[in-house]
């Protein structure tokens, strides 16, 4: 039997770095502390993009109103050109008939040898005739005086599409230096939460070989959670079966969009929960949403689900609503028609703009 002393057995364990001493205890420490650092610095710069793309979305969308607007004042335009041209041919026909065929005048009708009747009737016609040409001259008024209005607002709306227009392409290039920042953080901060996990790794299968019998434990690394934290308690997934999703945050959507949430797929009519304790509001429908809902928790954070395929009985608005309750029904409604079943969550802290919910789902306990 070999006994070796103790000063041996440290001295070996310090000589193959199996012990945490102070300067690596500090080295490690001052990593996590600027792990943390830079993690803080990424949802800063999340939150940052994401009130950008809400602001670039927020100015197409306005854009598309105003696109909408236009294509409406064209149209009542080209009626009122008729209408005028109309009023215009009108006028003319009854002037040529004028003066070809003057109305005759009270003592020609009584020379002429009619009967009282066929005068009074012949004077009425007359003013029937008048009252016409009148209605004829103000409908040809009224209608130059529209054709004047709708110019200038085609005119006043086409500017203000065009600076709606400017404003979301300027939107977007804010949000892709954003992103690009970002990209260049995250790849920092995953390089060292990467060289940080591996050497944690190492000294705990070093630890492990010499199986010490000092009655210490090997300590465990602790589980990465999200940057910022969500105030108001636990919180719960959405989907309540299996889901497939991907860190889709801020990709790119059809009509220069930005996606502010992050789509979670998974069967047609799968239940979707409310992920907090709070209350629904705009419960209903819109273009792009289809059937959606907001859910606001206690702590005044809000939730965004769109796409649904229908509400569940307890879903209106106003409703309160605890976690883990039961809200909709898994669909593809409003533009994610023909894109897959999937539901699209946003996440706003204190009500503001969205911030990247992946590392928030992916911490989530699932309903059971």
């Amino acid at each position: 039997m070999v006994v070796r002393s103790p000063l041996i057995l440290i001295l070996t364990i310090v000589a193959l770095g199996l012990v945490t001493v102070p300067a690596f205890a500090a080295t490690l420490a001052e990593k996590k502390a600027e792990v943390q650092r830079i993690e803080r610095e990424v949802a800063a710069l999340d939150a940052r993009a994401g009130a950008a793309a809400a602001e670039a979305n927020a100015a197409i969308t306005a854009a598309e109103e105003i696109r909408a607007e236009l294509k409406q004042t064209r149209t009542s335009l080209a009626t009122a050109r008729r209408d005028l041209a109309r009023s215009r041919d009108r006028l003319a026909k009854r002037l040529r008939s004028l003066y070809i065929s003057p109305e005759p005048t009270l003592p020609e009708l009584l020379v002429s040898g009619h009967s009282l009747g066929d005068i009074v009737e012949t004077s009425r016609l007359i003013d029937r005739t008048a009252q016409a040409d009148a209605n004829v001259l103000s409908t040809t008024r009224s209608r130059r005086a529209e054709l004047s209005q709708l110019t200038e607002k085609l005119t006043r709306d086409s500017k203000i599409a065009d600076e709606r227009s400017a404003r979301a392409a300027a939107q977007r290039q804010r949000v892709q230096a954003l992103v690009s920042a970002r990209n260049g953080v995250l790849s920092n901060v995953r390089g060292e939460l990467k060289k940080l996990l591996e050497q944690e790794q190492a000294r705990q299968r070093r630890l492990a070989a010499l199986k010490l019998q000092n009655g210490t434990s090997v300590p465990r690394s602790a589980a990465t959670v999200p940057a910022v934290s969500l105030p108001g308690g636990s919180h719960l997934f959405p989907v309540a079966g299996p889901t497939r999703f991907s860190d889709d945050w801020l990709f790119s959507r059809p009509g220069g969009r930005y996606h502010q949430g992050i789509d979670l797929f998974a069967e047609r009519g799968t239940p979707l929960v409310a992920v907090a304790n709070g209350s629904l509001y705009r419960v209903g429908w819109n273009g792009l949403g289809g059937w959606r809902l907001w859910l606001r928790d206690d702590a005044g954070t809000t939730y965004y689900y769109a796409h649904l395929e229908s509400f569940a009985d307890v879903a209106r608005e106003g409703a309160r609503v605890s976690r883990g309750t039961v809200v909709g029904y898994m669909g593809d409604s409003g533009s994610a028609r023909g894109t897959g079943v999937h539901l699209h969550f946003e996440i706003h802290p204190g009500g503001g703009g969205p911030v990247r919910p992946w590392p928030f789902v992916t911490s989530w306990p699932r309903a059971s």
